[in-house]
């Protein structure tokens, strides 16, 4: 068991602030069991090691939504298209895969009979955090999952145990993170969880296990967990410790949120990842300069016009015919979240200032000529390899605004009290129209979900898509929602009005619409562990 602790603390050194005074007090051939689990600050150093897993997971965001309607990948993704095989082994479900629950479990596994402290509460509280964390992916990944409440080794019955229900891992998940509210912090000195983070993740997760259940009309319980989630995001905003940022600018601010150097103290800030020059660095910029991606037509079809409505019955709309001509009288969200002639693509030190033209708009870095620039900064600074210093939001208030509208219609209780303390306050900082509970229009182009829904939570889920777009929501939303047949929309694969045709930019040549197939909902168990456990059974459809 040694062997496994020193892998895990050892990963710690390079993730740490202290790293060398850690060395000088624990030579690493001396560090065991039976001399370092005595103290509060010995489980909050280890959990010190999780953190970067947390940030990782927010790195190239945008190119989670090449999964979903929202974006088109400049080489097909062949999960969507029903091209990808079951994996030999692997597939998210490997040992490395495991890996991090485990180290988590064998931290648990020591907790007990240490003397217990403001340090050790913090700690305790950040490792069922994460636990939970780990889990949520699991749990979108491969529905039922085998909980594991204890570090294992080769020898460990449970390595040959069935999965465990979706009830039995959920209710696990919200204990862990019940925990965690209860113990961590409503603040953090040092950039830490906190209980605001913990009452996000679990409003997250009962949110879509609350809508999987209903949607795919599985397990039952449905409308507690939604209860639950809408009480997560009411802690937070009756907190009143967050807000929409905001500087009084509508044609900029929405895009200045996501390039900012110093996220600490921003009201919108529930949980971010700090950067500083030459100490921790990314490179997420340098790659939305070259993404290999782009939105697609179906997404920007679906930006309303300044009036409120959509592009089918308003007036304002002036076509596509000409690429300027889609991001006239539009949601000021749409000319900050995909690039135009008229902004700054490239900025030198010198100043001097680099734009493209629409030829070069449809190219293999964007085959939609739709240009993805929500948080891409524009400085060379910033576009050289590894560089950039623009924080990074893990847990937004802006999210938890449309997730508690969303949750509120579909519990029918979404008043216009609701709306206007969370989809209009988000519509404000654009300038745009408030919805309202009646909507007040039929749009010809809602989105076929498969099952009919209100006009409020169609414009919700606009509301949620057009917010939060880049960001990596939006296939898990798809799933949660059973709305994976959306996907077989055309325009979700198509790009601006080429000049040259007048048509469509169809992306892949012979490939004119996908075929959705159920069975995507949920990732196959690699044949490998199912060989070595026969208890396992295979998702349906693979």
């Amino acid at each position: 068991m040694k062997k496994y602790f020193l892998a895990g603390i050892v990963s710690i050194f390079s993730l740490t602030a202290c790293n060398d005074d850690f060395l000088e007090k624990f030579p690493e051939d001396k560090i065991s069991d039976t001399n370092f689990w005595k103290t509060g600050a010995d489980f909050k150093m280890y959990a010190s090691q999780f953190y970067p897993t947390l940030f990782d997971a927010r790195l190239a965001w945008y190119s989670l939504d090449n999964f979903s309607d929202n974006q088109v990948p400049s080489s097909r993704n062949t999960y969507t298209w029903n091209e990808t095989p079951v994996p030999s082994s692997g597939g998210s479900w490997g040992k490395a895969d495991w890996l991090q629950i485990r180290r988590v479990n064998y931290a648990l596994e020591r907790i007990a009979g240490v003397p217990e402290d403001a340090t050790l509460k913090l700690a305790h509280g950040e490792l069922r955090f994460f636990r939970a964390f780990y889990y949520f992916d699991k749990l979108k990944k491969f529905g039922e999952v085998p909980w594991l409440s204890r570090s294992l080794d080769t020898e460990s019955e449970e390595l040959n145990a069935p999965r465990d229900p979706r009830e039995t891992v959920v209710n696990n998940m919200l204990a862990d993170l019940d925990f965690a509210i209860e113990n961590l912090p409503e603040t953090s000195a040092e950039d830490r969880l906190t209980k605001f983070a913990a009452l996000n993740l679990k409003g997250d997760i009962a949110l879509y296990e609350g809508t999987f259940r209903k949607y795919h009309n599985v397990g039952g319980g449905h409308e507690e967990l939604l209860k639950k989630a809408a009480a997560a995001y009411e802690s937070i905003i009756s907190s009143g410790r967050f807000a929409v940022w905001s500087t009084g600018k509508p044609d900029k601010d929405y895009f200045d949120l996501f390039v900012q150097y110093e996220l600490k103290g921003n009201p919108e800030g529930i949980f971010v990842q700090r950067y500083i020059t030459d100490k921790r660095m990314h490179n997420n910029v340098r790659q939305l300069g070259e993404p290999y991606t782009g939105y697609s037509k179906d997404f920007v079809e679906s930006y309303l016009c300044t009036d409120g409505l959509p592009i089918a019955i308003s007036p304002l709309y002036k076509g596509d015919k000409k690429f300027a001509d889609e991001f006239v009288n539009r949601d000021p969200r749409m000319e900050q979240s995909i690039y135009q002639e008229k902004r700054p693509y490239r900025i030198f030190d010198d100043g001097t200032t680099n734009y493209k033209t629409m030829p070069e708009f449809q190219n293999n870095y964007c085959p939609t000529s739709y240009y993805i620039i929500k948080g891409y900064s524009p400085y060379e600074r910033d576009r050289l390899p590894s560089t950039s210093t623009t924080d990074d939001f893990v847990y937004r208030y802006g999210k938890v605004l449309v997730s508690y509208a969303e949750v509120k219609a579909e519990l029918n209780e979404c008043t216009q009290e609701v709306l206007d303390k969370t989809v209009n306050q988000l519509r404000d900082r654009v300038g745009m129209p408030h919805l309202k509970t009646t909507v007040g229009f039929t749009d010809p182009n809602w989105p076929d979900w498969g099952m009919a829904i209100s006009p409020l939570l169609n414009e919700i889920r606009r509301e949620r898509r057009l917010e939060i777009c880049a960001e990596g929501n939006r296939w898990d939303d798809l799933v949660r929602w059973k709305a994976g047949k959306v996907l077989e929309n055309p325009k979700t694969i198509q790009g601006a009005v080429d000049p040259a045709t007048g048509a469509n930019r169809v992306l892949y040549p012979g490939y004119t619409a996908r075929k959705w197939d159920d069975k995507l909902y949920l990732n196959p168990i690699p044949l490998q562990e199912i060989t070595l456990n026969p208890q396992l059974t295979q998702n349906p459809g693979w």
